[in-house]
């Protein structure tokens, strides 16, 4: 499908401690797809749905690679959790996530409450939660939201504190769904990911 230089190459092995968290999109596609399946989506959310799905990722890609970040990895099938597990143990550090930043589909939440979670995202979470310190204010529906399977998600960027500020800029210049930070890098500590 193409060809790139290595050392224009952005890994998911490579995140800092004192790194600051960014994810580009707002999460909970894979809730919102299995409500619109079994027709229980309003319009609205239907045309939410498509409009994140095929906003692409190329913004993104060009702000983060103009200022230059640590690493970076795409949040699509094993969602949000999943992915900054890998992200994580690929680089020996830990990542606290704040729930309350966290950018969510509107009414996705509501969807979760009345039961439409897919499969793949109650897989995801069996397979990260015994990775995962979850806050005991969070709900099971606002866990599953962060191990929602997303379809054509975000980029989750892991970038230097100093750097922040120009970054979300850019995202925003680059007409970017979201430039929310999420979270932070930690050093390693006895779970690779605690949500606040």
């Amino acid at each position: 499908t193409g060809r790139v230089e290595k050392n224009n190459l952005t890994l998911n092995s490579t995140a800092k401690a004192g790194d600051v968290l960014i994810l580009t999109k707002p999460l909970g596609l894979g809730i919102l797809s299995t409500a619109i399946k079994k027709e229980k989506a309003p319009s609205f959310l239907i045309d939410e749905a498509i409009s994140t799905m095929t906003h692409l990722n190329k913004g993104a890609a060009e702000s983060m690679n103009s200022i230059g970040v640590h690493a970076c990895t795409d949040v699509t099938g094993y969602g949000l959790l999943g992915h900054l597990l890998e992200m994580c143990q690929a680089s020996e550090v830990s990542a606290t996530l704040e729930f309350n930043t966290i950018p969510l589909i509107q009414g996705v939440y509501e969807l979760a409450q009345k039961g439409f979670v897919p499969g793949g995202t109650k897989r995801n979470m069996d397979y990260v939660s015994s990775h995962v310190n979850f806050s005991k204010t969070l709900s099971k529906e606002q866990q599953y939201l962060l191990a929602d399977a997303q379809t054509s998600g975000g980029l989750l960027i892991s970038v230097a504190k100093e750097k922040v500020h120009n970054l979300q800029n850019l995202l925003n210049e680059n007409g970017c769904l979201t430039s929310s930070i999420i979270g932070n890098i930690n050093n390693l500590d006895e779970f690779p990911i605690y949500v606040d």
